[in-house]
Order: structure tokens, then C-alpha cells, then sequence
């Protein structure tokens, strides 16, 4: 299977763009040639990230987006991110709802080959997704009982197809099969997750040298001998490292010791004055997100005007240049290069604590309030930079540790807002559905323009209109901001350093952070 089809032996071919140029110049077997006319290295491809990949093994439901380039040609998904950023079908041929949208029914290509000569089932899929109750599945706790998303039963209907229930209508469901979630262990690894500490079991063309494998300093992915899918990576190997200093990480690359190396967004200047390749690939929006949108901890967090008072108070550039060089500032809930994107926004949520005054005396605060904020280490600097901005237009926000994990995840409840928390917009439903009006609204509040705005998104994805589609987005954009369901502040960027003697520009799937493995092409 074409790792840029829409579906295994479907014969649908997607319509992306990656490589057009380097797939006529080049192919896997190594026949790119560089500049000088030299033959293009294609024996390893040397990755380096800020995190170890299977620090828990190589079962994928442990982890999150952050691994999903390691694990995509190890595992087939159900469905898989296109080079355009939109959410295809891969290991299903064909996929419908029901009409309250409380069933979704999956129809599997059954052709997909795992480590023991088995192939996929319906029983399969609901071996896997009945895991969902598992504690250390991370990537399937949103499908557990109580979860955002909760599945509440799979069911085989025949050999190849398989429909997932659901306790509410959950249009755009497909998006949360995405991979890693939607990755399909095989029969081995699904009777024993544990067997998947030391080696893999998935259907994809690539898996684990676990000779050449280092456990946290060094992977080596290889083919997988007369898989007829192993052509669509042009790398006869990919070797990850974790590098967790992102000095480290920089140092790497301009050395030469990496091919590719994820940075940290402060590093690029450095990346840039040794002459080594920079991509850049933003899309991720930092935000202040409200937990409270019913005013159940106090009138005021009902009050549209006092988010926009604080999102008024806040000096964005400040902030941004003060905790976070590099990241762009932003009022705008969805990113710059979206069709969503409304520039009127950054003017009418920029700096001005008058304003921000104005806005709390109109929503009925001329005094301002208190409230409390838990904050975590990863969270605790944005916070404290926040929290002068607004002390200056008389709300106070006392601080205080957690005292737990426990703790941080009952924040939802028990306090007004929370964050900063990312929101990647690449399915605009996924957010809105599952956190907007998911696991971030606890106290049930109902907002009719944001749900308009998000029910004008899903018509228009759907009929192919590209001015509907932007319309649409820029008027959930607005709802969105114009609510204080979410207070951006900046838009994170994932700067890519790559030798262009050995690699071609990396692209991305739409707002992702991480390439697609099999989109990296030799240079050419």
C-alpha cells in the first residue's frame, strides 16, 4: 500500500502534492542524485527528537502525536492524516454514520499482513478497541467509559466490518482514529500488550532492528523483506535518537552527526548562521481555555466581556518575546496559513488595559474579582508572566501548585480556566467537539454561535466549497474568540533543521508538528 493512498488496495490515489518533483527525479532504490551529480545517500536517514519514542515499548496506544512519525510505518491506522493535513481512511475502505450519528460503521481491507502471517479482522479491531478501559492506553483514554469520547460498545457485524456505538452523536468521529489512536495492533500484541515492551506487532511495511536498537539513545527502523509496501519509504533505514538538550539537538545537526532534527523554536538563528536547512511548519495555538462557561464558580466567567477584558490586558508580544522567542503572537484562535484566520481579530484583542477596564465595568466588575489558578511545572512560567497583566485591571489570579497529577485533572471542574493548552486545527471539528464541548465543558454550557459555526464547518468540508469552507472558519474563528471559550495567546511554531545535501525540504500534513516518515524524500 501506497503510504499515500487513501485506503489499502482501494487503487484511490490521494491527491497530495509531497514530492512530485523528487518521485520524478528519484526513487526509493537510491537513483537521486544531488547538485555535484553525486548519487543521493539513501542507506539511513538519522532523526533527531526532543523525546524518546518508546520509552513504554512499542505499543502506539501509549502515546500521543508526539510519536507518530516514529510509529506510522511500524502500524497501519484506520485511518491516517493525508499530506494535505485531512483525515483519510487507511486500513478501512469505506466508512458511514448513522443518521442521529451515534454509529459509525467501518468496512476493513482485510489484505493487512501482521508480524505472525494473520490479517485484519473485525474481531481484530474490537480485540483492540475493547483495550479502551486499560489504564497504562494512554492514546485510548478518551474512548473509555466517561471518556470525551466515549465508545460505548464495538460490534462485528461480519468478517470485515465493524461499528462503533456511541452514547451522543458524534459527527467527525473519525478524526479521534487517527493515528497512533487508530492504529491496529496485531493478534499477538492485542492478546498480550505486554509482549509489545520488546518488539512490535503491527501491519506496516517497517519494525524494529532490536539488534542495532539502543533502548533511549538510538532506534533503527528497517524494511520489513518482500513487503510489498517497503518501496513507498525511499530510506532503506531510519535511525531516531532522542536528543532531549535542544542545544544538543542543534549542535547535532550543524555537525552533521543528524540528517534531521527537531528544534526548539529559539535555537533557529543559530541553525540559520551555520547555513544548515530550516523549515518551519506552524499551526499549533497555545490558549488560556475556560472551564467554566455556565458561570457555575461565579457569575462573571458567564460574561463574554471578561474574557475579552483579559484577553485585552495581555501584552502578546511582550509575553511571547519575554517566555516564548521564536512563536508568533496571536489573538486568533486558528493559525495564520488557515482560511479561518481573521487579521481583524489582532486588532481588536490588542494590548490596551483602558480597554480591558472598560470591557469588566460594562460586564458589571468595575472592581475586578479573584480567582484561583492551578498551575503545574510546565505551566507555572506563562502563568506567572500572565498573571501582572491582569492585576492591572483589578483581577487578581492567586496561583498555587498542584498537589498531584489527580488534582490537574480536576481542575476542569472545580476552577474557571486552565492552560495553556494547544490546539492544532487541522480536523476544526476534532477541538470543537472534543474539547470545546467535550472534556473542557463540564458544566454543560451550550453556545448556539459556536455550534452554527461548527455545524457550517462540517457542511462545508463536505461539499468541497472553498469559500464556504473559509467563511465558515473565520466565523468560528470569531465565535470562538469573541466567547473567551479560548484566550489565544501565541501560535507555536516546530522548526525543522534537515541537511540539503542528504534531504530534500521536509513537508507536513497541514498543521502537524512532525513530517510524514514516508514523505521524506532524498534530495535531489
Amino acid at each position: 500500500m501506497s503510504r499515500f493512498i487513501t485506503a489499502r488496495g482501494a487503487g484511490a490515489v490521494a491527491a497530495v502534492a509531497v514530492t512530485a518533483l523528487a518521485l520524478s527525479a528519484c526513487s526509493g532504490g537510491g537513483s537521486s542524485t544531488s547538485e555535484s551529480g553525486a548519487a543521493a545517500d539513501t542507506a539511513k536517514l538519522i532523526i533527531a527528537t526532543d523525546s524518546d519514542q518508546a520509552a513504554f515499548g512499542y505499543d502506539p496506544i501509549r502515546y500521543g502525536s508526539g510519536q507518530r512519525m516514529f510509529f506510522e510505518g511500524i502500524y497501519d491506522s484506520l485511518f491516517v492524516l493525508d499530506q494535505e493535513g485531512k483525515v483519510v481512511p487507511q486500513l478501512v475502505t469505506n466508512f458511514e454514520y448513522s443518521e442521529d450519528q451515534t454509529q459509525l460503521t467501518l468496512d476493513l481491507d482485510t489484505s493487512a499482513t501482521f508480524t505472525d502471517g494473520t490479517t485484519l479482522s473485525a474481531d481484530l479491531v474490537k480485540q483492540n478497541l475493547d483495550s479502551r478501559g486499560d489504564p497504562d492506553l494512554s492514546g485510548y483514554s478518551a474512548f473509555a467509559t466517561g471518556g470525551q469520547n466515549e465508545i460505548t460498545d464495538v460490534v462485528v457485524v461480519d468478517e470485515d466490518t465493524v461499528t462503533l456505538q456511541f452514547a451522543a452523536p458524534k459527527p467527525g468521529f473519525e478524526s479521534n482514529l487517527v493515528s497512533p489512536a487508530g492504529m491496529i495492533v496485531g493478534p499477538t500484541g492485542a492478546a498480550d500488550r505486554g509482549s509489545l515492551d520488546s518488539a512490535p506487532d503491527g501491519s506496516g511495511p517497517l519494525t524494529v532492528d532490536s539488534d542495532a536498537t539502543v533502548k533511549g539513545n538510538s532506534y533503527l527502523l528497517v524494511k520489513k523483506e518482500d513487503d510489498p509496501d517497503a518501496d513507498d519509504y525511499p530510506f532503506d533505514s531510519y535511525e531516531f535518537k532522542p536528543i532531549l538538550d535542544s542545544q544538543a539537538r542543534v549542535n547535532a545537526a550543524i555537525s552533521g552527526e543528524v540528517d534531521l532534527a527537531l528544534l526548539a523554536a529559539e535555537t533557529q538563528p543559530q541553525v540559520e548562521s551555520a547555513g544548515v536547512g530550516l523549515v518551519t511548519n506552524g499551526g499549533t495555538v497555545q490558549n488560556i481555555i475556560a472551564f467554566d462557561k455556565a458561570g457555575a464558580l461565579g457569575p462573571q466567567w458567564a460574561e463574554p466581556l471578561v474574557y475579552q477584558a483579559l484577553s485585552t490586558a495581555i501584552d502578546r508580544e511582550a509575553f511571547v518575546a519575554a517566555i516564548h522567542p521564536g512563536e508568533v503572537p496571536t489573538a486568533n484562535a486558528l493559525p495564520a496559513d488557515s482560511p479561518g484566520y481573521v487579521p481583524e481579530l489582532e486588532e481588536q484583542y490588542a494590548y490596551d488595559p483602558d480597554a480591558a477596564k472598560d470591557l469588566l465595568a460594562e460586564a458589571g466588575y468595575p472592581d475586578g474579582f479573584s480567582f484561583d489558578f492551578t498551575i503545574s511545572q510546565g505551566s507555572q512560567r506563562d502563568m506567572e508572566a500572565l498573571q501582572p497583566y491582569w492585576e492591572a485591571i483589578g483581577v487578581t489570579m492567586n496561583l498555587k501548585n498542584a498537589a498531584s497529577t489527580e488534582e490537574l485533572f480536576t481542575v476542569v471542574q472545580t476552577e474557571p480556566l486552565g492552560g495553556p493548552i494547544p490546539f492544532q486545527w487541522t480536523n476544526p471539528l476534532g477541538p470543537v467537539y472534543g474539547a470545546l464541548f467535550g472534556f473542557a465543558n463540564f458544566h454543560k454550557a451550550e453556545n448556539p454561535e459556536i455550534q452554527a459555526a461548527a455545524g457550517a464547518v462540517g457542511a462545508s468540508l463536505g461539499s468541497g466549497d472553498v469559500d464556504a469552507q473559509a467563511t465558515a472558519l473565520q466565523d468560528l474563528n470569531s465565535a470562538i474568540v469573541d466567547s473567551g471559550w479560548l484566550i489565544p495567546l501565541f501560535e507555536q511554531l516546530a522548526p525543522w533543521a534537515y541537511d540539503e545535501a542528504k534531504l530534500a525540504e521536509p513537508t507536513f500534513p497541514g498543521a502537524e508538528a512532525f513530517p510524514l516518515l514516508a514523505s521524506l524524500q532524498p534530495a535531489s
